[in-house]
């Protein structure tokens, strides 16, 4: 009996292991169906200036799917991102033209001739190929890896024209504008689709950006994914397309340098400095570190001193006795303006010191948004 018991016994225990295996393993599977491009189905486009205000072609795909093994229902936000590279690149180098919930895409001939020329410095009447696809992102509480659509390879011929970019405005109840989209804050034009901007933000609300003041759309904000130092844009053609979620406030109240990239569809925040010293042998204070010459706040990120200078070199500090942060120059730096270098830390090397054009009196002026100066005689 006790023989026969402990078998019984031991056999069971098998069963509940074996069972315990089978329960570990189960596992529940996500699928996402990736979208399928479906239109345009001309492949060859040679832009003409006379049609520029015609739609150059719209780009539409198919919905993608998302689908549990279980069958459980699910909430999620599916985004498509329509990315663009050079033919043959493999997207190595992709760019984002727009990320939108909606399945399809027109841009005009003249829109599509600035964006060839400007952002994919395309030649002018020469013809350049391209591959477009459709990125899916998708959300349900949890991150999921993105997907991709088919690539379709388009080629385009465009034609010469002189771009004058306009300003992209910052608004929104973390800057002083507040969302008067009257009152909003032009961003200057950086390069390659980036705009920069330093402005004062609160604590408190968000911010976006507009192309045309008193006009809600063309827009950009974010998606859920954006944080208060950096992450997506997201791009609002119409006021047919639902707002896109405001760029969060900064953890502190201060000045920040904000870049938006239109081109890529990305931002950054970055604090920069509320004051700002000038020092070096072609100024009064020397290199002493401890006795800098205060700056003028002219507005967030804009600083100006006019003071005598002499023959020498001459940098800009953040803070009285320390050698970092400061800002100099690089070989390009002239007696009269150039680009602005930032040593963050004392473990980074120097920049160059900024060039003094010599003995007299000078207005210097410094924009941390630009990152550049200027040295004016008075």
């Amino acid at each position: 009996m006790k023989i026969k018991s402990f078998i019984i016994i031991a056999f069971a225990g098998l069963l509940s292991l074996v069972s315990c295996k089978k329960d570990e393993t189960k596992v529940i599977l996500d699928k996402v169906n990736p979208s399928l491009i479906t239109t345009p189905i001309t492949t060859d486009y040679t832009l003409l200036k006379v049609n520029e205000d015609s739609t150059l072609f719209t780009l539409t795909w198919d919905a993608s799917t998302y689908e549990l093994s279980n069958g459980a229902p699910q909430t999620h936000t599916i985004t498509y991102t329509i990315e663009i590279d050079t033919t043959g690149n493999n997207f190595k180098n992709a760019k984002s033209i727009t990320s939108i919930t909606d399945l399809s895409y027109a841009t005009s001939v003249k829109s599509w001739n600035t964006y060839l020329l400007n952002i994919l410095k395309a030649n002018a009447d020469v013809k350049a190929t391209y591959d477009f696809r459709i990125r899916t992102s998708l959300t349900d509480g949890t991150t999921r890896e993105d997907v991709f659509s088919n690539t379709i390879t388009l080629s385009f011929t465009p034609y010469s024209m002189i771009i004058i970019l306009p300003p992209i405005y910052l608004l929104g109840d973390a800057t002083t504008a507040g969302w008067s989209n009257t009152a909003a804050i032009p961003a200057t034009y950086k390069e390659g689709g980036e705009y920069v901007i330093v402005e004062h933000l609160l604590n408190t609300g968000g911010f976006k950006f507009i192309a045309n003041l008193g006009a809600w759309a063309p827009m950009w904000g974010t998606n859920a994914t954006g944080t208060n130092t950096s992450g997506p844009l997201s791009y609002r053609p119409t006021e047919d397309v639902t707002d896109p979620l405001v760029i969060p406030h900064p953890d502190v109240e201060g000045d920040y340098r904000i870049i938006a990239d239109t081109a890529n569809l990305t931002y950054t925040v970055s604090p920069v400095t509320s004051v700002l010293y000038l020092l070096g042998d072609a100024t009064t204070a020397g290199w002493t570190n401890t006795a800098p010459l205060v700056m003028t706040k002219v507005s967030p990120g804009k600083f100006s001193i006019t003071t005598t200078l002499t023959a020498g070199g001459m940098k800009f500090l953040e803070v009285p006795g320390q050698w970092a942060p400061q800002w100099g120059t690089d070989a390009t730096g002239t007696s009269t303006g150039g680009v602005l270098v930032y040593r963050a830390t004392e473990s980074v090397p120097d920049p160059t010191n900024i060039p003094s054009p010599g003995a007299g009196t000078y207005t210097i002026t410094v924009n941390l948004a630009t990152q550049t100066y200027t040295i004016v005689a008075k």
